[in-house]
C-alpha cells in the first residue's frame, strides 16, 4: 500500500502549526510537577475515532506582584474552519495589545481579506492544504487591521541574520534537518508498537483510494490532527534544527515586543502564534516573567463530523494538471 512520504508530512504540519500565512531545558527540581500544557488535543468518540481537533487559549497571571496583569497565549492552526476564527476574531477585542506572528520587513501589514502572493511557495503549500482539507485560510479570515494589532516577529533578513550568527548555512541547516529526522524515523519505528496500541483505529492511507474516496479530506485530517497532537506530546517534534530557527529565534524577538508594551503599561495582553511556538512562550513567561498558568479555553479548529462535498483532493490534482 502507498503511504505519504515522510519528509511531505512533516513539510505539510509544519505549514499548519508554523508558517504565517501571509508569507506564504531541563526544568528544575519541584516537589510536586506541573503537568504540561497541552495546546493542541484531539477529541474521540466512543470508538476512539478522531472527531474534533481543538487548539487552546491559556492564561497566565503573575506567581506574585501586579494581579491586573493577565497573558494569555493563543496557539493556532493557519487552516482552520470559518466559525473558528470569527470566534477568534471576535475574542481579540478583549486585548489592550494582540501580538502577531508574521514573517515579513518590520512595518509590513496584512490587508483585510489577506492577499495571498501566489507565487510564495509557503503560500502555495497553505493553499494546497486548504484545498485538500476543505478548510480555510487564516490569512482571509483573520482581521489584522484591528488597533491593538502589534507584529511581534522577525522579518526573512533577520531570520538570516540569526543563522548567520551561529556559523548556519543552507547547507549546514539542511543537513541537520536530516539528522532530525533520521532520529525522528528510529524512534518513531521503536514506538511502532506503542502507536498502533494507541491508535487501533487510524489505517495507513492510500492516495491512490483517496482519489475516489468522498470522505478524503476529512481521512487526512483525521492523520494529521493526530499527528498535530504527537508533535506537541514530543512523540514526533520539528528537531533540534528547525526548532531554533522555526520556533526559539521568532520567539525570542516576540519577548523583545512583549517586553516593550509591559513596559508602556499594557495590562491584557494576548500573543497569537501557532501552537507549536506556545511551549517554548510558557516557559520564557515562567522563567524570565515570573507568570504562571491560570486557567484556559478550547475552540474548535477541525470539524472531522461535516460531510464533505465532493472529493477535495481529486479536485486539488484536476486544477494542478490544467
Amino acid at each position: 500500500m502507498l503511504r505519504f512520504p515522510k519528509l511531505l508530512r512533516h513539510v505539510l504540519l509544519s505549514a499548519c502549526l508554523l508558517v504565517t500565512p501571509a508569507l506564504l531545558a531541563q526544568q528544575p527540581a519541584e516537589v510536586k510537577k506541573t503537568p504540561a500544557t497541552k495546546f493542541i488535543r484531539v477529541q474521540r468518540d466512543g470508538n476512539k475515532e478522531p472527531t474534533a481537533m481543538e487548539t487552546a487559549i491559556v492564561r497566565y497571571v503573575p506567581a506574585q506582584g501586579d494581579g491586573k496583569l493577565t497573558v494569555d497565549l493563543i496557539g493556532v492552526v493557519h487552516v482552520g474552519e470559518r466559525d473558528y476564527y470569527e470566534k477568534l476574531n471576535k475574542h481579540f477585542e478583549q486585548y489592550d495589545v494582540l501580538l502577531y506572528e508574521l514573517v515579513a520587513p518590520q512595518g509590513a501589514k496584512v490587508p483585510k481579506g489577506g492577499k495571498r502572493n501566489s507565487d510564495n511557495p509557503l503560500s502555495l503549500m497553505q493553499g494546497m492544504m486548504q484545498s485538500v482539507l476543505g478548510l480555510e485560510s487564516q490569512l482571509e479570515h483573520i482581521d489584522y487591521t484591528k488597533k491593538n494589532f502589534v507584529h511581534a516577529d522577525l522579518s526573512p533578513d533577520e531570520m538570516k541574520e540569526a543563522m548567520k550568527e551561529r556559523g548556519e548555512n543552507v547547507f549546514t541547516v539542511t543537513l541537520g534537518v536530516i539528522t532530525d529526522m533520521l532520529k525522528q524515523q528510529n524512534l518513531q519505528e521503536r514506538n511502532k508498537d506503542k502507536d498502533k496500541d494507541k491508535n487501533p483505529h487510524q489505517p495507513d492511507l492510500d492516495p491512490l483510494a483517496l482519489l475516489v474516496d468522498p470522505d478524503a479530506s476529512n481521512k487526512l485530517k483525521k492523520m494529521m490532527a493526530q499527528q498535530m497532537e504527537d508533535m506537541e506530546s514530543g512523540v514526533g517534534g520539528l528537531g533540534q534544527t528547525l526548532n531554533t530557527i522555526l520556533i526559539a529565534d521568532r520567539n525570542k524577538a516576540a519577548m523583545k515586543v512583549f517586553q516593550k508594551e509591559l513596559a508602556a503599561g499594557k495590562k491584557k495582553i494576548g500573543i497569537f502564534y501557532g501552537a507549536a511556538h506556545m511551549p517554548d512562550f510558557e516557559k520564557r513567561l515562567r522563567d524570565d516573567f515570573g507568570l504562571k498558568r491560570d486557567s484556559d479555553q478550547w475552540l474548535t479548529a477541525w470539524d472531522m463530523t461535516k460531510k464533505q462535498r465532493g472529493n477535495a483532493l481529486e479536485d486539488l490534482l484536476k486544477n494542478l494538471l490544467k
